[in-house]
């Protein structure tokens, strides 16, 4: 009999390590909570659609039996064998595939069914199928044969898929339970196909609550870009799955202001992967996040064949905006932004654009400065070969994505970088009002 880690929660840890020389692992975040009952709203770079536990799951009348017996790790070379004997491995990953197929509650009422009626539904059958899952583990985790390897992987998908269901909504245990597993495959066969799914599932979790919840609470970005570099330095071998989650996490905690965080992921494809052509991207995206302090170097023509340098406009602040027509956060952002400027003396601020459009019209940038009334110096590239990512400048930061407002001292060195309008604000308000002289006698 297996020992239960807590109420419906198998303590896989506990089957697996038995005998295996596994020892203690480190207790999951358990301060990493959710608030499924909270309105959180998605931020702007978060696309994407909400986890579905039913997602990809065929319908009973178009899976015959050799689909399911496939699905179930069984070999149905022999019709007669096919079936697996009851309280084996593959029955009860059988058992799972037809809980999958089975429709959520009574078929009659499906479509009665209120939206708590369905999540608690969803949440006793995941729990089912964690329960099932866990029997196939337990009767697989020490065999060496390949058929039962394969059951077993097979298992282990299964449990982790429910159990990350179960975590996203909320619940705790849950929670503990997808850390607690990723640390014990991890800790049983560092190599295995289960360990490596299990880091994917962890970092799944962190990214789909960073991209719910991530600009209220920003631990789950923090814990995103953790997770990223755990996987990369945990599974060095995964290189094509590592680098790409590096590079989202990075560009997440980037979006949301995060420097640290980014610059840590970031800095692990190099570490960890020089040899890569993503190493090779990672040099000028670093030398933007460590902009600060730094000297601008902005250089390039601009539109009605002008040429501007920015080292031409030291002497006073320098408010530099990289933009496209097309960009649908800095449409939105505009008005605020030219709100802030119109109380800025013109003679107190410098500003200079940098359009990134990708094609080379240059009469539809400029209908779009007359049409929105502005008339900042822009610098633009005609050659097709230098538009959008490839412009010098863009190239140079490793800009990835815009808008971008970088505020640059009269000295010349930049000292702040934003994503959003709201983040300059401060330092734009300084420059609206000009500071009254002192009265004689007072310092």
């Amino acid at each position: 009999m297996m020992k239960i880690w807590r109420p419906g929660c198998w303590m896989l840890a506990t089957t697996m390590l038995t005998g295996c020389g596994g020892g203690s692992n480190p207790a999951p975040p358990s301060q990493l909570t959710t608030n499924s009952t909270a309105n959180h709203s998605l931020t702007p770079a978060d696309d994407v659609d909400p986890p579905d536990s039913n997602r990809g799951v065929v319908h009973a009348s178009g899976i015959g039996q050799s689909q399911m017996n496939a699905a179930s790790g069984v070999d149905d070379s022999d019709s007669d064998r096919a079936q697996p004997k009851k309280d084996s491995p593959e029955w009860f990953v059988l058992q799972i595939t037809r809980l999958k197929l089975r429709p959520l509650g009574d078929s009659v009422d499906a479509f009665s069914q209120t939206t708590e009626r369905q999540a608690e539904l969803r949440r006793e059958r995941n729990q089912q199928l964690v329960d099932l899952a866990t029997e196939a583990i337990a009767r697989t985790h020490k065999d060496k044969d390949e058929s039962k390897i394969r059951v077993f992987d097979l298992a282990v998908h299964h449990l982790l898929e429910a159990e990350l269901q179960l975590a996203l909504t909320g619940d705790q245990d849950h929670i503990d339970a997808i850390y607690e597993h990723a640390s014990s495959l991890y800790e049983r066969d560092p190599q295995s196909k289960a360990a490596v799914e299990a880091g994917q599932v962890l970092i799944s979790f962190a990214r789909l609550n960073a991209q719910r919840f991530g600009q209220q609470e920003p631990k789950w970005l923090t814990e995103y870009g953790r997770l990223a570099r755990q996987f990369a330095k945990q599974f060095p071998q995964e290189e094509r799955q590592a680098i790409p989650v590096l590079f989202a996490a990075g560009q997440s905690c980037e979006y949301h202001g995060m420097t640290a965080d980014a610059i840590q992921c970031y800095a692990t494809v190099r570490e960890l992967f020089p040899e890569s052509s993503a190493a090779e991207r990672i040099t000028p995206i670093l030398r933007r996040l460590n902009l600060k302090g730094q000297p601008l170097q902005l250089a390039g023509p601009t539109i009605g064949g002008g040429f501007l340098n920015a080292e031409e406009l030291l002497g006073k602040p320098l408010l530099v905006v990289f933009w496209t027509t097309q960009t649908k956060p800095f449409v939105r952002q505009l008005p605020a932004l030219q709100e802030q400027l119109g109380q800025i003396d013109a003679s107190r601020l410098n500003i200079v654009s940098v359009n990134l459009d990708d094609d080379d019209n240059e009469s539809a940038v400029q209908t779009f400065l007359e049409s929105n009334g502005l008339n900042w110096p822009t610098i633009f590239q005609t050659d097709p070969d230098k538009r959008g990512w490839n412009n010098p400048v863009a190239a140079y930061y490793g800009i990835q994505s815009v808008p971008l407002y970088w505020v640059v001292s009269s000295k010349g060195n930049v000292v702040e970088t934003a994503t959003n309008v709201q983040q300059i604000e401060p330092l734009l308000q300084k420059l609206m009002t000009p500071k009254q002289p002192a009265e004689d006698g007072q310092k």
